[in-house]
């Protein structure tokens, strides 16, 4: 079955990759007013979102997002299929970025890219794969045959992939040989223990300080990026700042650490500051202000032992009529099982 699916996305791809570029923006309005204005995947989430973010004319905005994804699927499907050079064709990145991105790529410590799900980011990581080595530290996909698709695209295209787990060696020697690292920081991090909570479009987000840390612990300057549509359907690579980290002779460890949170809090009121300006370009989708996935389980594990201690006790049954000389006995304290409460 799975062969199955892929070899059906790589038959739609084939044909995609027939029609020029700017048929694509056709095909996935479409799409995108099929997936928000009639089936309305979580539609409801993302106005919310932008209502609460202070996003004019929420509803409008989230149209055009929804747009701007049925877009990004079908450029993904006619890349895949292209020659590894199309991208560059599609996607570019702008004067003063450029310039941005050269100053830090001189000290010869490489870059890491501080990246987010804005624009068509892998039409963006492509226009930064074709100046200098790109290494993405990613996450799988769910569903086996589309995540080896994309993947599949992405590599051809020049971006070498690393999935999180593990992927600090490779992230480092990439560094070493003076190419670019990109980790998102716009995702809900998988633990409480390497993320900061940061104000971010209304709400308080838990933000992944792996790039900040990275960047520390490397010497190599952190790159804030987004992705934005331009008028003429090319995708656009924005500079958005550049947080350079102190040298690790110069400071102790706590000054390095304090310099993480804060290059972490500076990454993300930079790329909120983007979004509140190209409010289209970002998947609102992703529902960003929950907690990590493992505070979540620990509250859930609290929440079921609370609930079992305050719930009412079952009435103990009646004991089976007996002669005085039987003795009647009461379950001890020792024989009622003690609730375990998770820490949170």
């Amino acid at each position: 079955m799975r062969g199955v699916q892929y070899a059906l996305l790589r038959a739609i791809a084939v044909l995609v990759a027939c029609l020029p570029h700017r048929a694509l923006g056709l095909l996935g309005g479409a799409l995108g007013v099929l997936a928000g204005s009639v089936v309305r995947i979580r539609w409801r989430h993302v106005v919310a979102a932008m209502q609460q973010a202070g996003v004019p004319d929420a509803p409008s905005a989230a149209r055009a997002m929804y747009r701007g994804l049925g877009t990004s699927v079908f450029e993904l499907l006619w890349l895949s299929e292209r020659a590894p050079t199309a991208a560059v064709d599609v996607s570019t990145i702008d004067a003063a970025s450029q310039r941005a991105l050269d100053g830090a790529r001189a000290g010869g410590r490489g870059v890491v890219l501080a990246a987010s799900h804005t624009g068509n980011w892998d039409l963006a990581a492509c226009a930064v794969a074709a100046q200098l080595p790109l290494l993405v530290v990613t996450k799988r996909l769910s569903v086996e045959a589309l995540d080896r698709f994309w993947q599949r695209a992405r590599a051809r295209s020049g971006v070498t992939l690393a999935h999180a787990q593990g992927a600090l060696t490779g992230a480092r020697a990439m560094l070493r040989s003076g190419g670019a690292v990109a980790m998102m920081i716009d995702q809900v991090p998988d633990a409480e223990r390497h993320a900061t909570r940061v104000p971010f479009l209304g709400g308080t987000a838990w933000v992944d300080r792996a790039p900040a840390t990275l960047a520390a612990q490397t010497g190599a300057p952190m790159v804030v990026c987004a992705a934005r549509r331009g008028h003429d359907g090319r995708h656009v690579l924005e500079v958005l700042t550049v947080l350079t980290p102190p040298s690790r002779t110069a400071l102790p460890t706590a000054s390095r650490a304090a310099w993480v949170v804060e290059a972490t809090r500076e990454a993300t009121f930079a790329l909120d500051r983007f979004i509140l300006e190209n409010p289209s370009e970002w998947l609102w989708m992703h529902r960003r202000w929950k907690a990590p996935p493992a505070r979540l389980r620990a509250r859930e594990r609290e929440e079921d032992a609370r609930a079992r201690i305050l719930s009412p006790r079952a009435p103990l049954a009646m004991p089976a009529p007996c002669t005085p000389t039987t003795p009647v006995t009461t379950p001890s304290s020792s024989q009622v099982a003690p609730s375990e409460v998770a820490s949170s």
